[in-house]
């Protein structure tokens, strides 16, 4: 029978799959060191433009994979399709791309912005997912 002991495990093995990885170290310190450059006023100018659009995608497809592994007990081996990372993409770009410079005037339409979005779909499908998973069966979470 299910009690709070498992809740607290399932919740564990959720916060070991957001943190312990290497690729969310990195989407999260880019954007720190980009905002604090932004900051600054210091520009750099490739990763400044274009690094946050490219990790955006990548960065939501793992918390919602997280989010499903814990709340509707997604495997542990289950793999986001292509083609929902694609559309992820697509509403990402629609909604900062599109929806976003009409109303606000921090935003601005980019196409390679969109470019970023989608790139950053097919990293997370090519690589980032396949180092999850590999990961997850060596661990065997579903196992614990």
């Amino acid at each position: 029978m299910w009690n709070d002991r498992h809740v607290n495990r399932r919740f564990l093995r959720a916060l070991n799959l957001f943190l312990n990885n290497p690729f969310i170290w990195f989407y999260a310190l880019s954007w720190i060191i980009i905002r604090y450059t932004r900051n600054q006023g210091t520009i750099i100018p490739y990763l400044n433009n274009w690094l946050t659009d490219f990790v955006f995608v990548p960065l939501i497809a793992h918390v919602a994979y997280v989010v499903g592994y814990f709340l509707i007990q997604l495997p542990a081996d289950y793999k986001i399709p292509l083609g929902q990372l694609l559309v992820m993409a697509g509403l990402t770009t629609v909604i900062f791309e599109v929806l976003c410079p009409i109303y606000t005037t921090y935003n601005t339409a980019d196409p390679i912005d969109a470019l970023c979005y989608f790139l950053g779909a097919i990293w997370y499908y090519a690589i980032h997912q396949p180092y999850m998973l590999f990961r997850n069966q060596k661990l065997s979470l579903d196992s614990i």
